[in-house]
């Protein structure tokens, strides 16, 4: 038996249903910023308490949980009792082949040596056979000639003046290109105000990151489309920033709050100032062009 809240009831329903918040918005016609406040039991930033009963059974009824085991959590601001199927894996000891045959590896060590006594006599005779072949080689190796080695010598000193001359013209060929030109500098330009922001990006190499982090203290509830963000949602903590390339040419950030939030294009960060209120929930557009 868990405890849980409300929020935590209906995002693990949701996850069973393998449901994402654009299906959740599109099945319930709950707008996905007030999905994600009742999902994270943030009521303040709903419009009233009306509201926040009346999305729950909205999303309740959806979710086929029990409205009126919900409404009472909430109006008590009490956890709610979860079964929960218990993990069988935490009472089984993984017993290694070596604990369970100590008694048999003490037998077969009494009998290690016949297995290896064929290997090394194996073993002498082609050391011998290499020993012997080894011998009669220098044995017979016939002396060298003075001739050849002042042939090779000749040779050599050709080759190295060869190589000298054709370096020459390489080196003052490569003194003369021009380096190339420096790429453009990246561009990024925010509009909108409001808990809405579109942000276009321009002279980005592809493909584009994305980084989010935020300061000591402070979680942050980060949805993600068009992007490899696994399951597209994140909680995001000073110990677990993340970073997700698009895979789109434009991709909607759901944000739980701006407040300590950190969001760069590369290295470069995009202002979040002209959210009105940082501590509800926003939406970032993000346009690569």
């Amino acid at each position: 038996m868990a405890k849980k809240t409300v929020g935590q009831v209906l995002r693990d329903q949701r996850a069973k249903l393998d449901m994402t918040l654009n299906e959740a918005e599109d099945l319930t016609q709950i707008q996905k910023m007030y999905i994600v406040a009742l999902e994270h039991d943030d009521y303040d930033a709903l419009p009233g308490d009306f509201y926040v009963k009346a999305y729950l059974k909205q999303y309740a009824e959806r979710l086929d949980l029990d409205y009126d085991q919900l409404v009472t959590a909430y109006e008590r601001n009490e956890p709610i009792d979860v079964h929960e199927t218990p993990d069988l894996t935490e009472n089984y000891r993984f017993v290694k082949p070596s604990e369970r045959l100590e008694a048999d590896e003490d037998e077969l060590g009494n009998k290690k040596w016949r297995y290896y006594l064929p290997i090394v006599l194996l073993g002498t005779v082609a050391a011998l056979i290499i020993i012997s072949i080894s011998a009669a080689v220098i044995l017979n190796k016939p002396k060298s000639s003075g001739i050849s080695d002042h042939l090779y010598s000749l040779s050599t000193s050709s080759k190295s003046k060869s190589s000298v001359s054709s370096t020459e013209p390489s080196t003052s060929s490569s003194s003369s290109e021009s380096k190339a030109p420096e790429a453009p500098k990246p561009e990024i330009t925010v509009t909108g105000n409001g808990q809405a922001l579109s942000a276009t990006v321009k002279n980005v190499a592809s493909p584009v990151k994305v980084s989010l982090s935020t300061v000591a203290g402070t979680e942050v509830w980060i949805g993600m489309t068009n992007s490899d963000l696994p399951g597209g949602q994140i909680t995001l903590t000073e110990a677990a920033p993340t970073t997700a390339t698009l895979t789109g040419n434009q991709t909607v950030l759901t944000l739980g709050k701006t407040t300590g939030l950190t969001v760069k294009i590369g290295d470069t960060p995009i202002n979040l100032s002209s959210i009105a209120a940082p501590g509800s929930p926003a939406t970032l557009t993000i346009t690569v062009e």
